[in-house]
This record gives C-alpha cells, structure tokens and sequence, in this order.
C-alpha cells in the first residue's frame, strides 16, 4: 500500500477529533490505551504508526520522551507543526513500522492506536515492536474491532470512496489482535458500544450504552486494545 493516500488524508485526520462524537471516541480510546499503557513522566515511548501526533503529543504534555514514526511523510509534518507550536519536544520520524531504526531493548513503552489495521504485516511490525521494548515494558496497541458498526461503518465508506484508507484496513476482534503476537501472552480490552451516528449523536446516551456494553463486556465493540508485557 502507498503512502499517498494517507499523505491525502492527514488534513481530514485532525477534523474528526474536532467533532462532538470524534472528541468522546477519542476521550474514550484515551482512558483504555492509558489504563493498560501506565506511563510515566520520564520514560521513553515510542509511538508506531503516530499519524498527526495525538498520542504523542498527550505523551510528551505527561513528560515523557517520546518518539512518534509513521510512513506518511504529510502526517509526520502535521505533527511537527502541531508540537512545535505547543512548545513539545518530540521526536517525529518518517519511517517503516516493520523496520524499525532502533537499538534493541530501547524503549521503555510502546503504544501504537488504530494504524496497525493498515500494516501490510501486522505480526512483523508487532514484533519490531516487542523487539525495541525494554524486559518489562509495556506494548499496547488499540485498534477498530472487526464485526463492530464502527467497522461496517468504514468499510461503506471504503465501498463508496475509492480513496478512502479503510480500502485496505483490516480490523480485528480480541482474539484475532491478541493472536497476532502467540509466542507472547496479553490480554485485551474492549470499548466504544455507542454508533457512530454522528447526526443524531447524545452524549449522555453514547456514555449509558459504553458502561452497559462494558459492564457486560459485550460483543461487537468497536475498538479493542492489546497489552503485552515483555
């Protein structure tokens, strides 16, 4: 898969989280990346597949040291420019999450949020991944859950949109992330039980329908996370 069209769509990216039920959805993938993740100021943290920055930059406004990579040379300038204005040291580079430039045993986390549906070889870029992490860091990694109305949602869009990047996204259930990476033993958490109709979007419903959803830890969630400890 190119880079192009994600360097086309690095300007929409930003729009979706300006939105009342893109600013909640991502509220919501914070709160779960974060629970599994535990970072802590001064640890180093790489960020695989960082798009335009969000999760490195909440990083780096924690203290961390963070290093975001991503193949699309448009996103990873869209990050610069949002960093450097917030005043963010942050180490963004254009690079391949499945060649990874870094030292074994580098960083003390790894986080990686809905990009590993796009990685032509999820199992290779997840073990990259483990690779640069230290013994006993934390690998966690959130994406769009497969038979979700998230996902049905964003395979219409790819149906209807012949440039839309969900043309070559794989999503994945639990079981099948977590499988990615069989020789190392993780869990996974599931969120987002609201749809995403964002015309007839409440708040306060979207919030009742998450709790149910995870308090029974229903099927068809639309974003799942992994965590792996090395």
């Amino acid at each position: 898969m190119g880079k192009a069209i994600f360097d086309s769509a690095a300007h929409e990216y930003d729009a979706w989280y300006e939105t009342e039920l893109g600013s909640l959805v991502h509220e919501i993938e914070k709160e779960v990346v974060f629970d599994l993740l535990k970072p802590k100021a001064g640890q180093k943290v790489l960020d695989l597949g960082c798009g335009t920055g969000h999760y490195s930059i909440e990083l780096a406004k924690m203290g961390l040291e963070v290093t975001g990579v991503d193949i699309s040379k448009e996103m990873i300038s869209y990050a610069v420019k949002k960093s450097r204005k917030l005043g963010l040291d942050i180490n963004f580079l254009e690079e391949d999450a499945h060649n990874l430039p870094f030292e074994d045993e580098t960083f003390d986390l790894v986080v990686s949020v809905t990009a590993l549906e796009f990685f032509p070889e999820p199992t290779k870029a997840l073990r990259e991944g483990f690779r640069v992490l230290k013994p006993g860091g934390r690998m966690v990694v959130g994406v769009i859950g497969a038979n979700s109305p998230w996902s049905e949602k964003y395979k219409r869009n790819a149906e209807e949109d012949e440039n839309s990047v969900f043309r070559h996204a794989k999503f994945y259930t639990a079981k099948e992330l977590l499988s990615l990476l069989p020789e190392v033993e993780g869990k996974a958490v599931k969120a987002l039980y609201f749809p995403p109709d964002r015309k007839n979007f409440d708040r306060d419903r979207a919030l009742a329908m998450e709790q149910e959803g995870r308090a029974q830890n229903k099927d068809g969630a639309g974003f799942v996370a992994a965590l792996w400890i090395k």
